[in-house]
This record gives C-alpha cells, sequence and structure tokens, in this order.
C-alpha cells in the first residue's frame, strides 16, 4: 500500500448534512412512536411516520451511494491505494457497529438472532450483508451489512467508471442503476408479501430489493459532477414541498407498513425520497444559520442515532410508557449519538486518515 498523503476531506455538499440529521431523525422518531405505541394504526400520523421512518432509512442509501460516488474517484483510489480506502471505509461503519452489537450480546437483548459463533464472525467480519442482513447482531444492523457490500466493490465499479470515460462514465452508472433496479423488481412487487407473515421483513431486507439505492444515488452523483449549476437553497425548500407532500399525504391508507413498503406505490416514494436528495445535493453552498447548523451537527451524530435508540428504549420502556418515554428514549439516544461521535468516530476518522 502506497504511503502517500491523501487530500483533505471533501467540502460539505448542499443541504445534505441538514437531510442527513432530519432522516436520522425521523427513522428514530418512527421506531419510537411504534415502541411507545403514541399512534393509532391507520390514522393520518401513524401512516406519516411510518413513511418518513421507513423511507428515511431508503434515503440513507441514496444518499451513502452519492457520497461515495461523489468523492472517492478511482484516481483517488488509486493513489491512497485499495487496501487504505477499505481500511478507511472499514472505520467508518465497524468501531460503532461492533460496540452496539456487543451490548446487544453483553445484556441479552434480544436485538437480532441468537448469537452463535457464526453470526460473530458474520458481524466482526462485515460479511452478513452478503448472506442475509438479518444476520446483523443489533436492531438496524441490516443496512451496515448492505452499505459493506458496496463498500467492498466500490473501487472495482470506480475503476470501471473511469475506463469508461466522462460520458461512459454516465452510461455504466444509468445502466448500473437500471440494471439493479430492475433485480428488485420480483421481491418488490410480490417476492416480499408472498411470504409468511413472520419472514416478510427479512425478505424485505434482502440485498436484491435495497442495493440498487445505492446505485441510485452514484447515477445521481455522475449527473451532480456532469454540471455546476446549482439551486439557491430557498428555491430547493420551494421543490422539497410538493415532493413532502407526495410522501405525507394520508392515501392509499394501510394498517401494516409493509404494506406501503411494496408494489408499484414504493417505486413512486422512492423517487419521491430520491428526488429530496437530489435537491439537496443540487443546492448551492452557504454558510447554515443556527438551525441549519443544528441540523448539520445531528446529521454528524445520524450514525449513532440510527444504531443507539433501540438501546435508549430498552433502557426507558420499562420505567417509563407514553410520551414521556418517548421524549426520555429519544433525548438519550440524541446525547448517545453526540458521545459515540466525539469519543469513537472521530477517533476512528483520524486513525483512517493517518
Amino acid at each position: 500500500m502506497a504511503d502517500v498523503p491523501v487530500k483533505a476531506a471533501s467540502p460539505r455538499l448542499g443541504l445534505l448534512d441538514p437531510l442527513r440529521g432530519i432522516l436520522a431523525l425521523c427513522v428514530a422518531v418512527y421506531h419510537l412512536s411504534v415502541w411507545f405505541d403514541l399512534t393509532r394504526s391507520g390514522s393520518g400520523e401513524n401512516m406519516a411516520i411510518a413513511k418518513l421512518g421507513n423511507y428515511g432509512v431508503s434515503a440513507f442509501f441514496v444518499l451513502s451511494g452519492f457520497l461515495l460516488f461523489r468523492t472517492a474517484s478511482w484516481p483517488r483510489i488509486q493513489k491512497e491505494g485499495v487496501g487504505r480506502f477499505w481500511l478507511r471505509r472499514f472505520l467508518r461503519l465497524a468501531p460503532v457497529f461492533y460496540l452496539v452489537c456487543a451490548l446487544n450480546v453483553i445484556f441479552h437483548l434480544g436485538m437480532g438472532p441468537e448469537p452463535s459463533l457464526r453470526f460473530i464472525l458474520e458481524n466482526l467480519t462485515l460479511t452478513f450483508g452478503a448472506i442475509h442482513p438479518n444476520h446483523a447482531l443489533v436492531t438496524g444492523g441490516w443496512y451496515v451489512g448492505l452499505v459493506a457490500l458496496l463498500y467492498f466493490a466500490y473501487p472495482a465499479l470506480a475503476w470501471l467508471r473511469e475506463k469508461a470515460g466522462p460520458r461512459g462514465g454516465l452510461v455504466f452508472l444509468f445502466a448500473l442503476a437500471l440494471g439493479l433496479w430492475m433485480w428488485s423488481l420480483p421481491s418488490t412487487l410480490h417476492g416480499v408479501m408472498d411470504q409468511e407473515r413472520w419472514n416478510r421483513f427479512h425478505t424485505y431486507v434482502l440485498a436484491p430489493n435495497q442495493v440498487f439505492l445505492l446505485a441510485w444515488g452514484g447515477l445521481l452523483a455522475g449527473c451532480h459532477q456532469a454540471t455546476e449549476r446549482r439551486l439557491e437553497p430557498k428555491l430547493a425548500l420551494l421543490l422539497a414541498l410538493p415532493l413532502l407532500w407526495v410522501l405525507l399525504r394520508p392515501a392509499p391508507q394501510f394498517f401494516d407498513h409493509l404494506v406501503a413498503l411494496t408494489g408499484w406505490i414504493r417505486y413512486r416514494y422512492l423517487l419521491t425520497v430520491t428526488g429530496l436528495v437530489a435537491i439537496a445535493a443540487f443546492s448551492r453552498n452557504v454558510e447554515p444559520g443556527r438551525f441549519g447548523k443544528l441540523l448539520s451537527r445531528l446529521g454528524d451524530w445520524s450514525f449513532g442515532l440510527y444504531l443507539l435508540h433501540p438501546f435508549t428504549m430498552k433502557l426507558v420502556a420499562p420505567h417509563l410508557a407514553g410520551q414521556w418515554g418517548f421524549n426520555l428514549a429519544l433525548a438519550l439516544a440524541v446525547f448517545g449519538a453526540a458521545l459515540v461521535h466525539r469519543w469513537i468516530e472521530e477517533p476512528a476518522g483520524r486513525l483512517g486518515r493517518g
């Protein structure tokens, strides 16, 4: 591995950092509202929170693909070495993931399958995404397993994109996004709901049903790189309003949340959240105000918030129920995410860059 200096991290892109904070908050609010039984199934509020939470995770896939394809070119990977690239990405995922898996296993919290030597090895090597994402030993870890697959395959994808040239690279990204989307069709249209009820979510999280979103983010990155045109933030927020209405409107009604995550309606909502990511990405960089800085800070803490909020629910629920339990669990999750970012993610990031 070449021992050469690597460029500093890329500058912040548009409104992606505040968006990441909003998405993390949506996911945590969704899960905690379900666990603390705050809304009635089938109500407008329940459906809106369910769509925001579930499609917030989908938007994270798109955003992850966008950031990787936009900032990690093949020349940069060549310069730092593939091994160094993998090490940096491993340090981005593994330390916090190992922490929450260890907490789950040590305290027997039941967040995932019963620990076995096989599952422990899969989680230590981050290979479970290629076997079954729900082999993760922590709630929500399926996302980590699938993103790890992208990190492993990415140097080859970056090389192919580079060899195709500027125009051919965009064609390559389009073909990748289209091909992986077609791979998802059988699962999304009937494969999930054809399963026994206990197996539906396990089928939903499988790679064919999710990894195309990473490629959608890659295609978005190619378009972003191909033009210097950017939106004014106020215009971006205005353009986001009709997309939010598509996502939040209380129709069609559903009671089983997986109904809103399958069939052609899923692709409608996925295009909606991809549009929101695109608007945020194509926004002009400006100095954020106080609220924007707060959301950006929450975006920095998003990975910890995503993985820690089930633990704060386990901590609070035996003692406090309803709205107050929800409030305390969410506050503790945000506080824990801030600590994890400060004492684990930031040192790991420095180690990877060093």
